[in-house]
């Protein structure tokens, strides 16, 4: 174990942590434990938390390591130190004896009123601060979180918000993560009881989120916590879900990631509450339900999931479809340009070469992967193939065989399509798309007379519609008006991995660029990304700040290409959202959302359509 000298700050007295465990790597950080902060600890710590990293102080990308490595979070400004210093208040508070310690993130900290109406006789100390990862509750458990406090229980429930990243992480990175949170309370609390519970289930099958967290719950059995006695692995799995995998719609806000109080948060009390009993009276814990994993394997017939593929998309009518393309444009990352990272640049279909190349992990093909740098000024602007797991996790993509099945409903569409449409999840559910699920009430409503093919593909971001358009997508297609609206999946990478705002919408202009080189007839109508998150959310801000980075491209100065600003359509004077237009409230659009956009695109294509 290390040690550490103990800081002196003004006349207070720090809360003395020494570090509890030799951590992976070491960082930059000036400070790595204890309690108040030095002023060069908070400078450090206000740094957007991608610059704080492992490897980036070497300009080296090394995602593997983030999930197990301290890391203080960043909400903008100070309003995550601040949570942290008032929790920190909140345990000195409680210095001694407790019953039970809380450890995680929202889903920690909105227990609430739940626990006080299950558990009222328990001496309590909730630590939950919403959207930490294992990194970040590794930092504040080093630095003050819980410095004074002896309880007899922990429970410790993290992992989820460490999903955003396991394209780059990799699922065992991520279940590393929690087992060294783990680690780090057995080392501070020798004497208490941990309770470890396994990651919720969250959105759906077919969800890429959903499927990480079972296979990041898989990899914790492998990590084997329960083999410490004062470890009890607390599986929920099978408590929030139907047999056929589907989220219990009754325990989660509409969200899907988050409990309500009298249903979710009632069912966990009642699986902990026989563990805490036998914890606090010496009893043996009672024995955990069996598993039974299998029963969460078939995806649900849902509209809106991904289509589960058993065979390869190589057998399809697409394989034989000869696409002769060739790059239209240089991008801004020469090593792309000159063939040393994707092997085929351009063309359909793809060579044995490439398709190993796409089949990896979408984040060991980023810019700068190559040279084990930290390069996200590149990633929105140089093609990248997305990549989608299959349901059965064997080696395939998923997000391969929808680009495919688009490239066919293309070719079908004999060249001449009045309205092609292009971006990510937002057009996909207009409907018409690779999932076979037809137009949504608002296209046919606004728009049945005119043939459209919609090559929306969910999570899509600027490097993939960049990749798509070089490998096939529009080869051969001669739209009369093609609407592009992507970007809103590059917003959560500008506060978290450092992408610029501006290369994201440098991505969305190339987008435009390249469609307008293969289809220079074409009109180009190019929507502005839609608000998402909160007013004061760092996504909400991202998207405006990229919206207004694309402002200043002056892409309208082409007279075949048209700027549609919706913004103010789905936002209250005072920039909050119109929730009611969101499916969830934040994001996806429901039914009264599609309509307000199809009603503000109708005047629009309807000039363009004109014979």
């Amino acid at each position: 174990m290390k040690t550490t000298v103990i800081l002196l700050v003004g006349l207070l007295l720090p809360l003395a942590n020494a570090l509890a465990l030799d951590y992976a790597c070491v960082t930059a950080e000036p400070q790595k434990c204890g309690w108040p902060l030095t002023d060069e600890e908070k400078t450090y710590v206000m740094k957007p938390e991608y610059e704080r990293r492992p490897g980036r102080e070497a300009n080296k990308h090394l995602p593997q390591l983030w999930p197990s490595v301290p890391s203080a979070g960043n909400w903008g400004g100070t309003s995550w130190l601040d949570m942290h210093a008032k929790l920190v208040k909140d345990a000195e508070a409680s210095k001694g004896p407790i019953d039970v310690l809380l450890v995680g993130d929202s889903i920690t900290m909105q227990w609430g009123a739940a626990w006080a109406k299950h558990f009222p006789q328990l001496k309590t100390v909730n630590i939950g601060i919403g959207g930490d990862k294992t990194q970040n509750v590794l930092w504040r458990l080093d630095h003050g979180g819980v410095a004074g406090l002896e309880p007899r229980i922990v429970i410790v429930m993290i992992g989820n918000n460490n999903m955003f990243f396991t394209p780059e992480t990799g699922i065992p990175a991520a279940a590393q993560g929690v087992q060294t949170v783990v680690a780090n309370v057995r080392e501070k609390f020798p004497r208490a009881a941990v309770i470890v519970a396994k990651i919720l289930p969250a959105h759906a099958p077919g969800v890429r989120f959903y499927e990480d967290i079972k296979q990041t719950n898989l990899a914790l059995d492998a990590l084997k916590l329960g083999s410490d006695p004062q470890v009890h692995v607390l599986d929920l799995w099978n408590d929030f879900t139907q047999a056929d995998g589907t989220l219990k719609k009754e325990l989660f806000t509409p969200d899907n990631i988050h409990l309500t109080q009298d249903g979710g948060y009632a069912l966990y009390a009642g699986r902990l509450k026989p563990i805490l009993e036998a914890l606090l009276s010496g009893k043996p814990v009672p024995a955990q339900p069996a598993k039974t994993e299998a029963r969460n394997a078939a995806p649900p017939a849902l509209a809106l999931s991904t289509k589960p593929a058993s065979t390869p998309r190589a057998a399809s009518t697409a394989a034989n479809i000869v696409l002769e393309l060739k790059p239209v444009l240089a991008y801004p990352y020469a090593p792309y340009n000159e063939g040393k990272m994707d092997p085929q640049l351009s063309g359909w279909p793809l060579t044995d070469a490439e398709r190993a190349w796409v089949l990896k992990e979408e984040y060991s093909r980023k810019p700068g992967h190559e040279a084990q740098k930290h390069l996200p000024q590149f990633w929105a602007v140089t093609p990248t193939a997305g990549h989608w797991k299959t349901q059965d996790g064997s080696a395939g993509n998923l997000w391969l065989e929808h680009h495919a099945t688009l490239i066919e409903k293309v070719q079908a569409a004999k060249g001449a399509p009045d309205i092609a449409l292009l971006g990510d999840s937002i057009t996909q559910y207009w409907g018409g798309g690779w999932d076979g699920v037809p137009f949504n009430a608002a296209w046919q409503k606004y728009f049945a007379a005119f043939k459209t093919v919609n090559l929306g593909i969910g999570g899509d971001r600027t490097e993939h519609v960049l990749w798509r358009l070089d490998h096939g997508a529009l080869a051969g297609a001669a739209p009369k008006v093609i609407v592009l609206l992507v970007g809103v999946n590059n917003a959560p990478l500008v506060g978290a991995n450092g992408v610029p705002a501006a290369s994201v919408a440098q991505g969305i202009g190339l987008c435009a660029q390249n469609l307008r080189a293969r289809c220079p007839q074409t009109q180009i109508v190019v929507v502005k990304i839609l608000p998402a998150g909160k007013p004061g959310n760092i996504i909400y801000q991202d998207v405006k700040s990229i919206n207004t980075a694309l402002d200043a491209l002056k892409l309208d100065t082409d007279p075949n290409l048209h700027l549609l600003d919706l913004w103010s359509e789905f936002t209250h004077p005072d920039g909050s959202l119109k929730a009611a237009a969101y499916s969830d409230g934040h994001l996806h659009l429901g039914p009264a959302g599609y309509d307000i956009y199809a009603s503000k695109l109708k005047p629009v294509l309807e000039k363009l359509l004109k014979p």
